[in-house]
């Protein structure tokens, strides 16, 4: 009995404040005065009404949700009465709590005050509403109670749980919650219902933050990714970015601002785990976002800058690894957010967003994006130059070069023997590479083979979207007409060909790294008879056609050391010496055939990875080729001009057709002097020109002196001569009688000693090794000298 009384005390302490609805005490009429708290998500109504001495409220809360549910007296959680209304196996409960702060409540009785709720009566689950009925006294004289005063506007809070399985007091969210200001008098029917700005500040927040990190974040990635050269992309890039973070700093101040105790340490450890990680990445942010939009700033002032900075070439840069720090916190800033809002929808979305990007960073890889980051071309018409000027642009002329400065301020670059207008584009390494470019070919550049000699970045091969860039910025203002090199087999009509498959059909090796290469096609011939005015320094682009990951990369046409020039050379050179002995000639005058089946290229190995000059010297094979071209620089040669070749190792194959041009011309002069014209008729010229060159040779031994029957057959001519139009001078450590060999670098003092006067040359043209190439144009420049050509 003892046991059975203890028991029935206890449930009476504990349960004194539940209520079931099957009791007969069970009273759920409604007040007569309505007042509609909310009906957005929620549909909250409430009802009241005073007695008639005014010290007593009946109130009624009806409402749409299953979980626990609380409504009170205030502004905010940090000064509140609230009326805390929680389940306990469909039971309710009511609890006379206040706050100070935000996080779960105190009942009045644990702060020392009083329990002054009466529970009346209550439905759950009815139809999907919860109600409850309950009364106080309009002056309770507990501190921990505001006054329920009849007549007046008084301030109303109000939430409930994320879900249904919330029961008992959680945390609420952001979104399961309001405030309003309430018409507090008990007339009957409905009173006017004020919301307050609260909420509406949340949802600027709210939706501030997830159109800027959820959407405009991508979009303005999208265009600093994609369109890289775009003239206007950075500003754009960084006004969205700017407006990102003003907005999300702006919002999160306005939030912050509605209770400013939330960032108390006390109050933020009684926060969720999602409200705790959201303010801290929202700290986080705040600071990289302010710091990444000075450095914008300032990587933009250095990006559209032409002083040369190769911080800004880095990639990736600074800015851009920060830029996509800032990024992912942005990302889980939002999906914190969506959370605590438990918004499925919101989320939908923004896994939507962020797996477009995804998709369209993998086609952007894989080159699918061309037509989306190509803009009209209609744009990008404006000229480099004068309607007055040759729409063929000779590089050589240094009056064409002061016109384009006198009447344009435009940069220009080559690229496949067009001129490409710069001005509209920042490069994204630095728009001072314009300057260091201006007027050269950027094919080289372009590829990767090399990187630009005033430069210690590595060589960086462009995507396919470069190429398109560049050939959509093209103005109609060529370097070099296209030449008519090849010869359809079957009709014999001279054609241009830009871009064709070829067979490797002959290999033939000169030392253990450099070899011949020849390719046919089945249609077309390669025409043999070209003069070395014409071939000079035109080169083709290469690369396999079933190896994606092998470098492009380009070679200088070579058209004299194919077999069938190799072979008129050696019998030319016999008929000659026969000529100059007077002796009778036997046999028939050689004759150039005038085609050859083969496109001649000559390759040095250098061992690397998917290097393509590796991977053809180990083609057994014979594979296929894509072979792009002929390009190259017009190169004008007048009478009279004295040209310097300075070469290193390989740089001597551009000029070996011009060479030979120049041993065919001096066959025809001595024939000319001693025989008269009938004698030249045994050599087919075609046009002539007059000009002198000195070759300055730098190679490590005699096995790298690849065409030796060109040009050392040129120097035993010399002296047959008025007029010598040729001197050589080689580096290296090996005796060779036809010409002096010096063991000293090429520096302004060997140049002197051999040319004399330097300013007296008409053009140098230097080809060989980054290194020299930079070297040696240094020391041009130094001595005044600017009439130069790398090639």
């Amino acid at each position: 009995m003892i046991i059975l009384l203890i028991l029935g005390l206890i449930e009476i302490i504990v349960c004194q404040n539940r209520f079931y609805s099957q009791d007969p005490s069970n009273e759920i009429t409604k007040p007569r005065t309505h007042a509609k708290i909310s009906e957005n998500d929620t549909n909250f109504d409430f009802y009241f009404e005073f007695s008639d001495d005014k010290k007593e409220v009946t109130m009624f809360i009806e409402i749409d949700k299953m979980s626990y549910f609380s409504l009170g007296l205030g502004k905010s959680m940090s000064d509140a009465d609230l009326w805390v209304f929680e389940v306990y196996e469909n039971v309710i409960t009511v609890n006379d709590s206040s706050c100070v702060k935000h996080g779960k409540p105190p009942t009045d009785i644990s702060q020392g005050g009083t329990q002054d709720i009466q529970l009346l009566g209550y439905y759950y689950n009815k139809e999907g509403k919860t109600g409850v009925k309950f009364k106080r006294l309009a002056y309770t004289g507990d501190k921990y109670d505001k006054d329920l005063v009849e007549g007046e506007a008084v301030d109303f809070i109000w939430a409930h749980g994320k879900t249904e399985s919330n029961l008992t007091v959680s945390n609420h969210g952001t979104v399961n919650r309001g405030s309003v200001q309430l018409n507090f008098t008990d007339g009957g029917g409905s009173n006017d219902v004020v919301v307050v700005d609260g909420d509406n500040i949340y949802y600027i927040h709210k939706w501030t933050n997830f159109v800027c990190w959820g959407i405009a974040s991508d979009i303005a990635i999208i265009i600093a990714r994609y369109y890289k050269t775009w003239g206007y992309r950075t500003y754009l890039h960084g006004f969205l970015f700017i407006l990102i973070v003003t907005s999300s700093i702006t919002t999160a101040i306005m939030m912050i601002n509605t209770d400013w105790s939330v960032i108390k340490w006390d109050n933020f450890q009684e926060q969720s785990i999602e409200n705790q990680f959201h303010i801290i990445i929202f700290v986080i942010v705040a600071f990289f976002m302010i710091a990444q939009t000075i450095g914008g700033i300032l990587y933009n002032y250095m990006l559209t800058s032409f002083k040369i900075n190769q911080k800004v070439s880095s990639k990736p840069s600074i800015h851009a690894i920060l830029g996509y720090f800032v990024y992912i916190l942005g990302k889980l800033q939002v999906i914190a957010g969506l959370l605590m809002d438990y918004n499925i929808l919101f989320m939908l979305i923004f896994i939507t967003v962020f797996l477009c990007r995804i998709i369209l960073e993998i086609f952007y890889r894989k080159g699918g994006l061309i037509k989306l980051v190509m803009t009209s071309n209609k744009t990008h018409s404006n000229k480099v130059y004068s309607d007055t000027l040759d729409p063929l642009l000779n590089v050589n002329k240094s009056q064409f070069e002061e016109n384009i400065q006198k009447l344009s301020n435009k940069l220009w670059c080559i690229y496949k023997n067009n001129i490409v207008d710069l001005s509209q584009m920042i490069h994204p390494g630095g728009n001072y590479i314009w300057k260091l470019i201006q007027g050269q070919d950027v094919t080289r550049y372009i590829l990767g083979a090399y990187t630009l000699d005033t430069l210690s970045i590595k060589p960086y091969k462009h995507t396919i979207y470069t190429l398109k860039i560049l050939e959509q910025y093209t103005t109609n203002i060529q370097v070099n007409q296209d030449l008519e090199f090849f010869v359809d087999k079957i009709n014999n009509n001279l054609t241009k060909l830009k871009q064709e498959q070829w067979k490797l059909n002959t290999v033939i090796p000169y030392t253990d790294q450099i070899a011949y290469f020849g390719f046919v096609h089945q249609k077309y011939h390669f025409i043999n008879t070209l003069s070395g005015l014409q071939t000079f320094a035109q080169y083709f682009i290469i690369k396999p056609i079933d190896h994606s990951s092998i470098s492009t990369r380009q070679y200088t046409m070579v058209q004299s050391m194919t077999s069938q020039r190799v072979k008129y050379r050696k019998e030319l050179s016999e008929l000659f010496k026969k000529i100059l002995n007077l002796q009778n000639i036997q046999k028939e005058i050689p004759k150039e055939d005038l085609y050859s089946s083969e496109l001649p290229l000559i390759i040095k190995r250098y061992p690397s990875k998917n290097g393509f000059s590796q991977f053809i010297h180990d083609d057994n094979r014979k594979g296929q080729y894509l072979i792009e071209g002929p390009y190259g620089q017009n190169i004008s040669i007048e009478n009279g001009n004295h040209l310097v070749f300075i070469a290193g190792g390989t740089g001597l194959f551009p000029f070996l057709d011009i060479l030979e041009y120049q041993l065919k011309l001096t066959y025809h002069s001595i024939l000319l002097k001693q025989f008269g014209q009938d004698a030249t008729q045994i050599i087919n010229i075609g046009l002539i020109k007059n000009f002198k060159i000195t070759l300055f040779l730098a190679v490590n031994s005699l096995d790298d002196l690849i065409g030796k029957d060109i040009y050392l057959t040129l120097l035993t001519l010399q002296s047959q001569l008025d007029i010598p139009n040729f001197k050589m001078i080689v580096r290296g450590n090996f005796k060779l009688k036809e010409c002096e060999i010096i063991t000293q670098r090429f520096n302004a003092q060997v140049f002197k000693t051999f040319i004399g006067d330097l300013n007296a040359v008409s053009n140098y043209f230097i080809c060989g090794p980054p290194i020299m190439n930079q070297t040696t144009e240094q020391i041009l420049n130094e001595e005044g000298i600017h009439k130069i050509t790398i090639l």
